[in-house]
């Protein structure tokens, strides 16, 4: 079972039977849309019968495999949550496809990708359910967000159209996390107003937030690695993280191409970025290596992680960010992996 429409993979759930699904993988590119998707499968699950094991950073197989077969003694059957499918190496996830074909368990599996989970996608569309926006076009996105953002102004008893929302998305873009935060702001700023205007919007949404934040990624990324003169608000935490992953992510796979010893032509996997700009990557890419864009894509997760479930003060978690990215561009990561 697949579904490629927010619309219709909520509707699943309305049918009575739909916990007869026990595996899910979520294909989405942005981790806050992904795990936004994650929560809201298990609010519909009736998780109390299960015990919840996550698994969000390297692990091996054999892990996941021992925490389906052994019972826990807080009882209740097991139910594994792995965020990312890249967590595991390209032979694990060969025998996890084996193990789901032969075995019945509780399973949601995140992927950025059609092909990080390349090797999973026929067995869990013919016995469980993928939901994946992997193709998902810039309109069909936006349609997505706005609806999203309509539904939390009438959960809010606020009503909104869509023009202000246009305007919204004029500001901020479709980051959805962005899009969320901002949101929230409106809806403590007009207070007991019934309804979010144009003037709301202009009032207190910031021009052009998302391009600031991706230009500091990338002159974080690929310079010196410098958050003394960040300028950007706190509340922008979460998107400066997804902006520096995605840079991270990048700087890994050029790396990797560079590593292979083949005579690759670099603009056509990245025929986006401008020539000139590309040349500075690929010089800083071959410095750095492969490794030390994997260990601190490691190190960004646990940052995310941590502002994510403990009380800790955003600026303090970029300055630690900070010092590993230091540590890593200053040390050779192979000793420390």
């Amino acid at each position: 079972m697949k579904y490629l429409n927010i619309t219709f993979f909520k509707k699943h759930f309305e049918n009575p039977l739909f916990d007869k699904i026990k595996i899910y993988l979520v294909v989405i590119q942005d981790l806050y849309e992904r795990e936004k998707i994650i929560s809201y499968i298990l609010k519909k699950i009736n998780i109390k019968n299960f015990n919840l094991s996550k698994f969000s950073k390297e692990n091996k197989l054999s892990k996941i495999i021992n925490t389906f077969q052994s019972p826990s003694l807080l009882g209740g059957e097991p139910f594994v949550i792995i965020e990312d499918i890249e967590i595991f190496s390209k032979q694990d996830i060969q025998n996890l496809n084996s193990y789901l074909k032969a075995n019945d368990v509780h399973l949601i599996i995140g992927a950025s990708s059609r092909g990080d989970a390349s090797l999973l996608y026929t067995t869990i569309e013919k016995k469980g359910l993928i939901f994946d926006l992997s193709s998902e076009k810039i309109w069909e996105k936006e349609k997505r967000i706005a609806s999203f953002a309509l539904e939390k102004c009438l959960k809010a008893n606020k009503n909104i159209s869509s023009i202000v929302i246009e305007a919204l998305f004029e500001r901020v873009g479709l980051d959805l996390a962005l899009v969320e935060n901002e949101i929230n702001k409106l809806i403590t700023f007009v207070g007991l107003k019934k309804s979010i205007e144009i003037d709301d919007v202009q009032s207190i949404c910031p021009i052009n937030i998302t391009e600031s934040v991706w230009k500091i990624a990338e002159e974080i990324v690929w310079g010196k690695i410098n958050f003394d003169n960040l300028s950007v608000d706190m509340a922008y935490f979460h998107l400066l993280i997804s902006a520096i992953r995605y840079q991270l992510q990048l700087g890994y796979k050029m790396a990797s191409i560079l590593e292979s010893g083949k005579k690759y032509d670099l603009n056509a996997y990245f025929p986006k970025i401008y020539p000139r700009a590309l040349e500075k990557k690929k010089q800083i890419a071959n410095q750095r290596k492969s490794l030390f864009f994997k260990e601190a894509i490691k190190s960004l997760f646990e940052i995310d992680l941590l502002s994510k479930t403990i009380n800790m003060n955003l600026s303090n978690l970029l300055d630690i960010l900070k010092t590993k990215l230091l540590y890593l561009s200053t040390y050779d990561v192979r000793t420390t992996s």
